[in-house]
């Protein structure tokens, strides 16, 4: 019997960086591989070692490491202990020259207090990648260079302190009964519903107090709930007022004395549940001031104070009155979707592992707002936050996992799409359909959570069309691929016209309630599909409405609308070089001349007793229609239709190695953050280099 002769297939032996990342097959052919060369990545062989730890092991290195270091710092603690016989040493030198003097100060490695969890699991991550960084470091300038870009961490926005806020703000002067009223209302009209900061009948009784006569005023401005309703106060007036000056947002000083007045740490746990409100009402004045650095740490103190309390625990576990138990769930649930969008804008972890919570959803009670809304709310920022942990550099499951994981969320937020009652769903074909402020905020986080789980694919598709020469031929999209980005696309536009009927009918947050965020989002994927779509000459449909919106908010006083205009002006005059003069002032420069800037006087008059009065904004003002704009013919059909799940039901299983390389690109480190993700694109624009 003749000898088969036939050779058998064999596996690389040795597979490049980029594969092993990505968990695909590499050819092993070097340099570069066939993978690599067909999707244009960076190839490098030979510094990441194949093998991958389990948890339990790392946990036992950690244990190992930690051992050792006790018994560093016994020895260190023994021999400072110990004295010294000798001539005096040169204090200079210990401060300036010892390098183990300062390591012996050093605290433990933080990877050494991490638990089992997300964060545990980025630690870990985050170790290998800087230890694979190192390697590579020694290896040779350019690899270095393209290490560097390609796997550091991404840069954070910086930290804008609240400082600023508070020294120097003069003490502000008790208002009228009749203003604290108005404004506890405006408050409630936009805050009370799908969220729950306050329990309203107990602040409306105390304010009744603070104006019942002189004693019981000076012993309830004693009292932590003054420290609320000043914040509360502040609130009111950031949500439709003007800024009156250039350099504070509108109950600057209202807030000043409210965080004056916030009792040390140590004493926030004997007020209870009044103490999470306040920090939480802190942090939220601070995100809506842009100061999210700072509303970071209140709301992630709330929290955990929160916890701390038992707010998280189910309903029957809890003490207490049946309204009691009702209140302090609704402010747990609060205190976690501020914490969960804060940290997906900062990129920063959450402040508690949702994996580890036995918390129930709100329950109907007499008294309080139905908690459908706050539910749906809930499970909103809920998906936002497993799409922040699982999908954006996560390079710790297979690429059909990830797909998979990417194709059940699609379908989850399909699902809550369709979860919302006909009284705040919109009818997005019927133009003439107007809103409530509850509706609108829901569809505009559930739109940002869509954009979220699809932006990176769109993205490397710019990627890719910026690093094709002008002489190849365009890259064929598959279909699947198509869709996602027009559902982007259309979740984007939708978001656009949420925000111009607000800002139509004069109830669109000037300060907050995340309409600038989602603006700026909406107008980044605006500008990405319509680089895509190579539109000659001319802005995608809805940017312009976008730039309106932004160009609103700066003249009532919003720097931070003011400096994302700024960044779509500079992507503009250079994508869109080809627009003339004309064309680009009509928009960039002048705005929307029928919907432009509201003077500083707009929501505050005197009423006939010279008393200064905010205009009320509640969910009975609905009468404007939505602002209609020209769409494109590949715009009509529509795909974002919660009655039609085609766009969340795709099988997503044959385009599994672009999606994944989407958010595994060395060469495109995205983060799901708008601000830095928006650097990223700008580094392949060459817009302004590193920033």
């Amino acid at each position: 019997m003749p000898a088969n002769t036939t050779v058998p297939l064999t596996r690389a032996s040795n597979a490049c960086e980029s594969c092993r990342r990505r968990k695909v097959k590499c050819s092993g052919s070097q340099p570069p591989c066939l993978t690599c060369t067909r999707h244009g990545f960076e190839c490098r062989f030979g510094t990441i070692a194949r093998r991958g730890y389990s948890e339990a092991y790392v946990q036992n290195l950690v244990k190992t490491i930690k051992g050792l270091e006790e018994k560093l710092e016994e020895v260190s603690r023994k021999q400072s202990s110990t004295p010294f016989i000798g001539p005096p040493m040169n204090r200079d030198a210990v401060e300036g020259d010892s390098e183990p003097a300062r390591e012996a100060e050093m605290p433990l490695s933080p990877v050494l207090t991490v638990v089992s969890g997300p964060a545990f699991e980025c630690s870990v991550r985050t170790m290998v990648r800087d230890h694979v960084d190192n390697q590579n470091s020694h290896s040779s300038p350019a690899t270095s260079i393209i290490t560097s870009a390609g796997n550091g961490p991404p840069k954070q926005s910086q930290w804008n302190t609240a400082a600023t806020l508070v020294h120097g703000s003069p003490t502000p002067e008790l208002i009228s009964q009749g203003q604290s009223r108005q404004l506890f209302e405006t408050f409630l009209s936009l805050m009370g519903v799908n969220q729950h900061f306050v329990d309203p009948r107990a602040f409306s009784d105390s304010l009744d107090l603070l104006y019942q006569d002189e004693p019981t005023r000076l012993r309830q401005m004693r009292t932590l709930w003054y420290t609320q309703y000043l914040l509360v106060m502040a609130v009111g007036m950031l949500i439709g007022s003007p800024s009156e000056s250039p350099a504070s947002p509108p109950g600057t000083s209202f807030f000043a004395e409210a965080i004056k007045n916030i009792p040390p740490t140590y004493e926030l746990g004997s007020h209870g549940v009044l103490a999470v409100e306040t920090l939480c009402l802190a942090g939220l004045y601070l995100q809506w001031c842009d100061r999210k650095h700072d509303a970071y740490v209140y709301v992630g103190s709330a929290l955990r104070l929160a916890m701390a309390l038992g707010c998280q625990l189910p309903h029957d576990e809890q003490q207490g009155l049946r309204s009691e138990v009702n209140h302090r769930v609704r402010v747990w649930w609060t205190a976690y979707m501020l914490d969960r969008r804060l940290s997906t804008g900062l990129g920063f972890p959450p402040g508690v592992d949702g994996r580890q919570l036995r918390a129930e959803l709100p329950r109907p009670f007499s008294g309080y707002q139905h908690p459908l809304p706050m539910t749906i709310n809930i499970r909103i920022a809920q998906t936002t936050d497993e799409i922040m942990a699982s999908f954006y550099g996560n390079m710790t499951i297979t690429q059909t996992e990830f797909v998979t994981r990417i194709q059940d969320t699609l379908h989850n937020l399909y699902g809550i799409g369709r979860s919302i009652p006909s009284s705040l769903a919109m009818d997005f074909c019927n133009m003439t359909t107007a809103t409530t402020r509850t509706s609108a905020s829901l569809y505009l986080m559930l739109f940002q959570a869509i954009i979220l789980c699809i932006r990176p694919i769109l993205l490397q598709r710019v990627k890719d069309k910026v690093q094709l020469s002008s002489d190849s031929p365009p890259t064929r999209v598959s279909p699947v691929i198509n869709r996602l980005c027009l559902t982007c696309q259309d979740a984007a536009t939708k978001s656009i016209r949420i925000l111009s009927t607000l800002r139509t009918e004069k109830r669109i947050a000037l300060f907050g309630y995340f309409d600038l965020d989602a603006t700026f989002s909406a107008a980044f994927i605006l500008t990405m599909m319509g680089f895509v779509q190579g539109q000659d000459g001319a802005p995608p449909e809805g940017l312009k409405q976008a730039a309106g919106i932004l160009r609103h908010l700066s003249r009532a006083g919003n720097h931070a609308a003011q400096r994302r205009l700024d960044e779509l002006k500079q992507f503009y005059e250079q994508v869109w070089s080809s627009a003339s003069d004309t064309e680009r002032q009509s928009w960039l420069e002048e705005g929307d001349s029928s919907l432009g800037g509201i003077p500083f006087t707009e929501r505050a008059t005197l009423d006939a007793g010279g008393e200064r009065v905010f205009a009320v904004q509640d969910e009975s003002m609905t009468t404007s229609a939505w602002v209609p704009w020209q769409m494109g013919p590949d715009q009509q059909a529509n795909p974002l239709d919660f009655n039609m799940p085609q766009s969340f039901e795709m099988d997503l299983s044959h385009e599994a190695t672009d999606i994944y390389s989407s958010f595994n690109d060395p060469t495109l480190p995205l983060t799901g953050v708008d601000d830095v993700d928006w650097a990223e694109i700008g580094k392949i624009f060459n817009l302004g280099g590193d920033r």
